[in-house]
């Protein structure tokens, strides 16, 4: 009786996949790419301010400049989230020895 305790195996399992997490990564890295577009935008609004659609024409209109310029720290704190989102993600599934990719180019090695 004694012998069958100590032959207990008590480590986790090695197959500790635990695909909330997997989806939250991967929805947390798609986030990151839709928050780094709409920056982008932002910036390149904020950039055209006094471009010409034609002579008398701005490219943009002043009221959408400034909703860009308002919206663009949001868009950056937005970034900022989503990135630590995806670092939370990574550091449990690294505790759990799950895999996942480290780039998008990872996934078609």
């Amino acid at each position: 009786m004694m012998t069958a305790l100590l032959s207990l195996d008590l480590t986790p399992a090695a197959d500790a996949y635990d695909s909330r997490i997997a989806d939250a990564w991967r929805i947390s890295s798609q986030d990151v790419g839709e928050a780094i577009r709409f920056v982008r935008q932002s910036l390149k609004v904020i950039a055209e301010t006094d471009e010409m659609l034609t002579p008398t024409v701005r490219l943009h209109s002043a009221a959408f400049v400034d909703q860009c310029r308002k919206r663009l720290p949001w868009e950056l704190s937005l970034y900022l989230e989503h990135v630590r989102r995806v670092s939370e993600c990574e550091a449990e599934m690294e505790a759990r020895g799950m895999p996942f990719a480290r780039s998008s180019h990872a996934w078609e090695a």
